[in-house]
């Protein structure tokens, strides 16, 4: 064979380089996370979402009443589907919520709840009011109120751990401080997984409240529940002390105090001339008597002093118009 044909053999042999595959995937990302379990359809999720609804429903419910010692009726809720964030912020509204791990089986976990309900618990046991005279309330939580919430978590999370049997006793589980709002996606550091919420109606002093579990659908497709979660005897004695904590918790807690001062009556016209300036003087009886409150409830009578340029007060007894004063500073 001659040179010349040598090289045009070489010639027909050469092939371009192969061109980089990984600038477009062969499967579309959604259907991807369908293939790896991910993902599940509507349907799929719907299902599981039954499923755990069963499972977790009357163990939450009897958990709870063994808690707080009242009366909730726990029921399914709408169970809803999307990216975790997404699922975060249309459930955030009038809810706290908080976040925790269940080892083994799901991490990043959302638990959210009402806030009436939470408020209602609280003025329930630390007040002593009847559930049938709470009217449900909306608004920010107080800091008692919040700590007071992850009681509703710790709970949840335990019926969840059972009933995807991650019972490990000896780890105890860590919760993030409760929150109302959902951290700025700067903020926020964890996979935007697909989720699904499970949702529960929480009937409770005549008005009903919504609590959801979010979770992975890799996780709830994984793992089908037992048909009814139930928490072992030492779980449950460590959830029953929601009153001995609370009352701890308002012990120390930091209260504003003032100390009120009654002076003589005045007309309403000679109020509206003051300015500033006037000097109003005690009155001559009972000029330096005090009462001592905050957060608008009367706790003590005083007797007004001073000691070198700071002035003081005496307690000299309780009030005795509200024996259930405490109440006041959740």
């Amino acid at each position: 064979m001659s040179e010349s044909e040598d090289n045009a053999i070489e010639e027909t042999v050469e092939v371009a380089p192969a061109e980089d595959d990984s600038a477009s995937p062969l499967f579309p990302a959604e259907l991807l996370d369908r293939m790896t379990g991910k993902l599940g359809t509507k349907g799929q999720i719907q299902e599981r979402g039954l499923l755990y609804q069963a499972a977790l429903g009357p163990a939450l419910e009897e958990q709870i009443q063994l808690a707080t010692g009242l009366e909730i009726d726990i029921r399914p809720g709408p169970v809803r589907t999307g990216r975790r964030r997404e699922l975060w912020g249309e459930l955030i509204e009038g809810s706290v919520f908080c976040t925790s791990d269940v080892r083994g089986w799901a991490s990043n976990l959302g638990y959210f709840c009402g806030s009436p309900l939470v408020i209602g618990l609280v003025e329930c046991l630390l007040g002593g009011a009847d559930p049938e005279t709470v009217e449900p309330v909306s608004r920010d939580l107080s800091s008692i109120e919040l700590d007071m919430s992850l009681v509703i978590f710790e709970t949840l999370h335990e019926v969840v751990r059972a009933a995807v049997k991650k019972e490990d006793t000896k780890s105890r589980a860590t919760f993030e401080r409760p929150m109302t709002a959902i951290p700025d996606a700067i903020d926020d550091l964890d996979p935007d997984f697909h989720a699904a919420a499970i949702g529960f109606e929480l009937e409770f002093a005549g008005s009903t409240t919504m609590a959801y579990l979010i979770a992975p659908q890799e996780a709830l497709l994984s793992t089908k529940p037992i048909k009814r979660a139930t928490i072992n005897s030492d779980e449950a004695k460590a959830q029953s002390d929601w009153r001995e904590r609370l009352s701890k918790r308002v012990v120390k807690s930091d209260v504003r105090l003032e100390a009120r001062i009654p002076l003589d009556p005045m007309k309403l016209d000679a109020i509206g001339r003051l300015r500033p300036g006037d000097v109003l003087a005690f009155p001559e009886q009972g000029g330096s008597t005090v009462i001592l409150g905050g957060n608008g409830k009367d706790i003590y009578r005083c007797a007004l002093g001073r000691t070198g340029q700071r002035y003081m007060v005496r307690i000299e007894g309780p009030t005795g118009i509200d024996e259930n004063w405490r109440s006041a500073f959740t």
